[in-house]
Formats: structure tokens, sequence, C-alpha cells
């Protein structure tokens, strides 16, 4: 016996997908993921190769999605389905690793509002320690391509007092390390005379060339670790 040919409702018959990610299975409405996301929909048009075997139809044959975390993947699905009214509003994610879970995929699937969306809530809700961690928001504002985090971070590191640790420059890499330190150097003490005393204040330049004169050797020493010579005769810094 065929089934009824009943009209289908323009709004309210929802195609759903079934997803397996970490050996967890989802199932969500597929409409969403077609009309924010430019790889899921290019994914979704893709032709089966067997016709009759259709991934994502049910939890038989899910979409299978290697290499992302199965607590990543939630939190995406929260912020772009549950809302804040009905049985779904408890599940709104307020937490900055939350958060920062949904830039990760929302950048990496190209959902343009939930990135935008991601990005605003650490810029204002995040937790205190994270807005603070100019360390850590270069790190994220590379990764994702986050321009407008970049140059307030690199400028508040340039302008502090302390160096860049050892452990801050892993968590940087190598060449944003070595490329702050570069501009950290770039000041020297310029004096200038108002006609009646010597002023001198520090600005942007090229190293003074006094320095190449200075002896370097008991900073580099406390810096590096390195054993001191008892007749090493010298105040530490």
């Amino acid at each position: 016996m065929s089934a009824p040919n009943y009209r289908k409702h323009p709004e309210l018959y929802v195609d759903t997908v079934a997803f397996l990610v970490e050996n967890c299975l989802f199932r969500v409405p597929r409409k969403p993921l077609e009309e924010e996301s430019m790889v899921f929909r290019d994914m979704f048009l893709l032709p089966q190769l067997n016709s009759n075997v259709i991934e994502g139809l049910d939890d038989t044959r899910p979409v299978v999605l290697h290499g992302i975390s199965k607590d990543d993947f939630e939190c995406l699905l929260k912020a772009l389905l549950c809302r804040q009214h009905g049985q779904n509003k408890g599940l709104v994610l307020n937490l900055t690793n939350q958060w920062i879970s949904v830039l990760k995929l929302s950048t990496m699937w190209e959902f343009t509002s939930l990135r935008t969306a991601a990005i605003s809530w650490l810029d204002t809700s995040g937790a205190s320690a994270y807005r603070s961690d100019h360390v850590e928001r270069i790190v994220f504002a590379m990764q994702y391509g986050i321009e407008e985090w970049l140059l307030p971070s690199l400028l508040a590191l340039a302008q502090r007092p302390d160096p860049i640790s050892v452990e801050e420059g892993r968590r940087l890499g190598i060449e944003t390390a070595l490329k702050l330190a570069s501009v950290r150097e770039k000041l020297k003490l310029e004096k200038r005379y108002n006609g009646k005393q010597e002023i001198s204040k520090l600005v942007i330049g090229d190293r003074d060339t006094e320095a190449a004169r200075l002896d370097f050797t008991p900073m580099i020493r406390k810096i590096f670790d390195l054993w001191l010579p008892e007749k090493y005769d010298c105040e530490p810094f």
C-alpha cells in the first residue's frame, strides 16, 4: 500500500540530518545548517555515490564528522538552534570556553552570523581574565582571522614594562614573539633643550648606537639562567 499523498507544511515540516561526532549521535534540523553555512549547503548538494544509501537520513547512516570535538559541536548547535523562549531557553551558552568553541567551528564552516555573535560575546560578556589576556587574544586573532583583536593586544604587550616571558613566547610562537621583541626594542632616549634645561623622553626609533657598547652579560646570564663565575665582579640587575 503506497503512502498517502499528503501536502507538506511549507514551514513546519522539518527535514532533519543525523551526525556522528566522537561516537555520539546528533539529529538536528537541516534547514538552519543550509541557510547559515556555505560549507554545509555545498555538502548537502553533493551527489551521493550510492543513491540507496543517503548519509544523514537516519541514525544508521549518519554524516560522520571526523576530527571534531563532541563538546565543540554541541556548543555550535546550541548557539544555532536554541532560543531564549520555550523549553530550550536554559540551553543558552554563558561560558567563555563555550563561545570559543562556537568561534572555532563557525570560522571553520563559515557560519558568518554565529562567528560575529561569538566575537561580540567574547568582547563584551567573556570572563574579564580572558579579555585581559592579550597573549591569548593574539593567538586567537591570528588563528581565526580576527583583525580587530590583533593590534590592540600587540600594542598592550609592546607598551607594558614587563618583557615577554618564555611561556608567553611559546604560546605566541617564535615568529610573533621575535617580531614583538623587535617592536619593543625600537625605543630610544631623545634629548632636547628648551633653552633652559635638557628634556629627555622615549620616542619610537632605531636602537641607540650607545647600546652596542653596553655589557649585557649580567642580564643575559640572568635571563638565560647561565652559570656566573665567581670572578665575574658586577652588580646584578
